[in-house]
């Protein structure tokens, strides 16, 4: 007789065992038939609701929509990205369009000329083109390989001073034109940071480029001592405009707005990205008519 009563209480409690697993599966195929029709009608939408009971169901819709929220930014960032390389094609084309057209028109005046001094000054505008022409093939094939990753960075000794001075030099003609007096009192100093060479040099030539443009009169350089092992290049030009500093180191971005002063505002931001790959850093401010760019790089004695 026990033995009977045990059997039916264990009968009835498998009984209400099944019935509560018939029940949940009954729940759940309802839950995931409501959230198929929700994902099939509803695409657009960020969120699934998870108001149902069931622990383990309700953990897996929210890993979905964790899920769905990634795939919807990289989306956006897609659309961003995409739109942003188009913006850069038309700037790109507008940049080199308007020097490649100037070298044609010149030489065409200078092959109809039959005057020899007129026929090569009209060669030599060209030929002033065409180096300005070949500054922004570099400028973009370089921005090309930052972009894409693949800008090789070789780490080493390398003397700051020396390259400010070799620069100032290259730049001499554009100094002497405008009469600006560089002073670097530190030029005899062996002054040694942990760098790539050739990106260095090319962030040198570019800011004292861009220094002697822009600059009426002062032209200076200071390079101060940090309390870590790093040293700050401090050069100083005189301003004649507000500067957006916190702009000039954007790709594309120019002070004038209507591209009417040369370049494709690609200079600065090469500058800052090749900085950064050497684990240093890059900033610009303004103080009354003083500019100042300060470059900071990891000390090397």
């Amino acid at each position: 007789m026990n033995t009977l009563m045990s059997m039916g209480a264990i009968i009835f409690i498998l009984n209400i065992v099944i019935l509560f697993l018939v029940i949940k599966i009954f729940l759940m195929k309802k839950e995931m038939k409501r959230i198929t029709s929700e994902m099939k009608h509803n695409p657009d939408n960020n969120q699934m609701s998870v108001d149902f009971v069931d622990k383990d169901l309700q953990k897996m819709i929210l890993q979905i929509n964790n899920l769905y929220e990634s795939v919807m930014k990289i989306k956006v960032e897609g659309k961003e990205d995409e739109k942003k390389i188009r913006e850069s094609i038309s700037m790109i084309a507008h940049d080199m369009r308007t020097p490649l057209t100037s070298i044609i028109g010149y030489l065409q005046v200078a092959e109809r000329s039959d005057d020899y001094a007129e026929k090569n000054a009209y060669i030599d505008i060209a030929l002033e083109r065409a180096k300005y022409l070949n500054k922004l093939v570099n400028d973009f094939f370089e921005l090309s390989l930052i972009e894409s990753g693949q800008v090789n960075v070789q780490m080493e000794k390398v003397n700051l001073s020396e390259i400010i001075c070799e620069e100032i030099l290259s730049e001499s003609p554009e100094i002497d034109r405008k009469g600006i007096e560089p002073v670097f009192e530190q030029a005899e100093e062996n002054i040694y940071v942990y760098a790539d060479k050739k990106k260095l040099e090319r962030v040198i030539q570019n800011l004292i480029s861009n220094a002697v443009k822009y600059s009426v009169k002062r032209l200076e350089f200071v390079i101060e001592y940090e309390e870590a092992p790093a040293v700050t290049l401090r050069i100083i030009t005189d301003a004649t405009e507000d500067i957006a500093t916190d702009k000039i180191f954007d790709r594309f971005y120019q002070q004038d707005s209507s591209r009417t002063k040369g370049g494709a505002g690609l200079g600065l931001y090469i500058c800052k990205s090749f900085v950064e790959m050497m684990y240093g850093s890059i900033n610009a401010k303004q103080e009354g008519d003083s500019f100042e760019i300060d470059l900071k790089l990891a000390r090397n004695e």
